[in-house]
């Protein structure tokens, strides 16, 4: 009778012991019921097993198993296999050698175990072709000294209205603006036509000769460019719609009956 009531006894403890939970330090009474041991205290520590790098290695324990190397000054765990230093467990090394671009991009400086990262230098290897447009650059942020001479074709400008051409204004802004192709230009030896552009004659005579032009303009406020050889002077003596008289003179004001010149018109 007595055998039997010690076998129930030891049933008894070994079930309990086989669902029981421990709880250490503080507030034993309270513990996770997810927990199979629970440490707290606010005034002592949780101090793992210490051991040399050789009392380590002479330990071939379950995975999962943790030591602080003393030695080393770090915690270790087992992964079946080897020990790992927990402050090396990643294996990883930084550094800014370029591999995809030939140059250098990244600039790494380190300061104990910091370690900080930050963009060194962009070149147009590294950008891809048409990845940045007019939306992704701020304004004002790129001017002349920015961009390399002879590196913009005529397809990269964005085309203006028809018959016009790109210029700088007086705010020193580029613009499109109507194009100022000479409407008329010629050669002449006197009274008699070399070559013509946008006329149909040239007529008079002892230094005074009249440019009849193939259309009209709306108004007398079109541009005369005049040339003369031979050192005589010439100008303009009168505009019309249709038709300019000019004038050529030697220094002294006397008209000359002969001499070549030229002339060009514009109208804008």
């Amino acid at each position: 009778m007595k055998f039997r009531h010690v076998l129930c006894g030891i049933i008894t403890l070994l079930w309990i012991g086989a669902y029981s939970q421990i709880k250490i330090g503080d507030n034993p009474q309270n513990i996770d019921p997810a927990s199979i041991l629970e440490l707290e205290s606010t005034t002592r520590a949780f101090v793992i097993n210490r051991v040399t790098t050789t009392q380590m290695n002479a330990i071939i324990p379950i995975e999962g198993a943790m030591v602080y190397n003393t030695d080393i000054q770090c915690l270790h765990y087992y992964d079946g296999e080897n020990w790992l230093n927990l402050c090396e467990a990643l294996g990883l090394t930084i550094t800014n050698n370029p591999i995809v671009h030939l140059d250098t991009t990244i600039a790494i400086t380190r300061t104990d175990n910091n370690f900080n990262l930050e963009v060194k230098s962009i070149t147009g290897l590294q950008i891809n072709d048409r990845s940045i447009t007019r939306e992704d650059i701020a304004l004002n942020t790129i001017s002349n000294g920015n961009i390399q001479n002879a590196t913009i074709q005529n397809t990269k400008i964005a085309p203006g209205p028809n018959n016009t051409q790109l210029v700088t204004n007086n705010g020193g802004n580029v613009v499109w603006l109507p194009r100022t192709s000479p409407i008329a230009f010629g050669k002449a030896d006197a009274g008699a036509a070399l070559k013509l552009f946008g006329a149909t004659s040239i007529g008079g005579s002892g230094g005074l000769y009249t440019v009849t032009l193939s259309a009209a303009r709306p108004d007398t406020n079109y541009t005369i460019q005049l040339t003369v050889s031979d050192g005589y002077v010439i100008t303009v003596f009168s505009q019309g719609l249709s038709s300019f008289i000019v004038q050529i003179t030697d220094v002294a004001g006397a008209l000359v009956p002969d001499g070549q010149w030229y002339f060009t018109v514009f109208d804008y």
